[in-house]
């Protein structure tokens, strides 16, 4: 069976791009403020990124993990390796096949992951101080929407 893409109305396509451009620097800058996440716990965006992952998933590649954040998998190799250095992530070798080797998050990774969200927790709970409730469960399930649709797609 041939697989057809659908036909979107131009004029929502365009809409879904501006509301892209102009949710992306709100969600850096005024939802989470990852400058001062980055700062208080002294960990990059794509470390952080990548101990969710893996706390989601028990233990990934290094193939894996540069397919799903779509960064080269040379740029992920020298990442992993800085979050081994400070003792937040592992390599362990398949116990199936012992060619590959996973990396795994570390108690000191979960823990770290745990600081961060309850950083995360307090800003929500900061600038929430300012939206009403109906805003606030709004954005939940928008929030809740979006992540479904982006993990549905093939991109």
């Amino acid at each position: 069976m041939e697989n057809k893409k659908k036909k979107l109305d131009p004029e929502l396509v365009d809409r879904i791009a501006q509301n892209i451009f102009g949710v992306l620097p709100l969600l850096r800058k005024r939802l989470l403020h990852m400058d001062a996440i980055q700062a208080e716990h002294g960990i990059p965006l794509s470390h952080v990124q990548v101990l969710s992952m893996l706390d989601e998933t028990g233990s990934m590649s290094v193939s894996e993990i540069s397919r799903r954040l779509g960064i080269a998998k040379p740029n992920i190799t020298p990442l992993v390796d800085r979050l081994i250095e400070v003792g937040l992530v592992d390599r362990q070798r398949d116990t199936v096949d012992r060619r590959v080797v996973n990396v795994v998050i570390q108690p000191e990774g979960q823990q770290k992951l745990a600081a961060i969200h309850g950083t995360i927790v307090e800003q929500v709970n900061e600038w929430s101080q300012n939206v009403s409730t109906e805003d606030f469960t709004q954005l939940s399930d928008s929030l809740a929407t979006i992540t479904r649709i982006l993990n549905a797609t093939n991109s």
